[in-house]
């Protein structure tokens, strides 16, 4: 039995160690993308961009995402000693749950918006969309290096490297779409990239959706236990 109760301690403590660089990695890609959402919303009303509207709006759902999986983990670091490892795992589960369906609702808003353009096409300004693309990209394009490693080893690291991934491939696709209005004009762009921007969070939404549900059937099928982890 006292052996038993060194191993856990064990595994709790090594539990610790990885929470604490997961912690303050979710507090650099935070402040990263606040900064981010700010200058792409800014830039996007005032150019008519949809396509860096799509990019800002799926940059709020990021930040839901980190801060909903910036609190289990500082809960989870805060109380080491009177959990279970069913109810941490429940709590990622439903984390990744709610980080799936806010990326589906922003998908079908962006689609209705981009249809809506496509049939009335405006004028965007180019240039400033050209730059904002671009740095949203190369911000992007560093958090999603930074998580690469972590996203196979915990389902909210793993939502918010989808994101990254999304966020960048949508970053990319405004970079296209503004060199396409700049060079030739093409204003119908603007919102095909926003298409693709859908696209790419749907099947991201979809990923987290399975992947949840699969943990929460799975904690149903096996209940947790009234025994803590010390």
């Amino acid at each position: 039995m006292s052996s038993l109760k060194v191993n856990n301690k064990i595994l709790n403590q090594l539990d610790i160690d990885c929470i604490q660089p997961k912690t303050s990695l979710l507090w650099m890609i935070l402040g990263l993308r606040i900064a981010l959402f700010s200058i792409e919303l800014g830039t996007a009303i005032w150019s008519h961009s949809l396509s860096l509207l799509a990019g800002a709006g799926h940059l709020f759902a990021d930040l839901l995402t980190l801060g909903l999986t910036f609190i289990a983990a500082w809960a989870i670091q805060r109380q080491p000693l009177n959990r279970t490892i069913q109810t941490e795992q429940r709590l990622k589960a439903w984390i990744g749950l709610i980080n799936g369906i806010s990326l589906g609702a922003i998908a079908l808003l962006i689609a209705q918006e981009a249809v809506k353009h496509l049939q009335t096409i405006e004028s965007v300004a180019s240039l400033p969309m050209l730059l904002i693309a671009g740095l949203s990209l190369a911000t992007n394009g560093f958090a999603v290096y930074l998580l690469y490693r972590h996203r196979d080893r915990d389902l909210n690291l793993r939502g918010v490297f989808l994101h990254g991934v999304a966020d960048a491939t949508g970053a990319l696709s405004a970079l296209v779409a503004a060199s396409v209005m700049y060079w030739f004009d093409w204003l119908w762009a603007d919102a095909a990239a926003s298409l693709l921007v859908v696209l790419i969070i749907s099947v991201s939404a979809l990923s987290l959706i399975r992947s949840a549900w699969q943990m929460l059937r799975e904690d149903s099928i096996y209940p947790p236990s009234n025994t803590t982890v010390i």
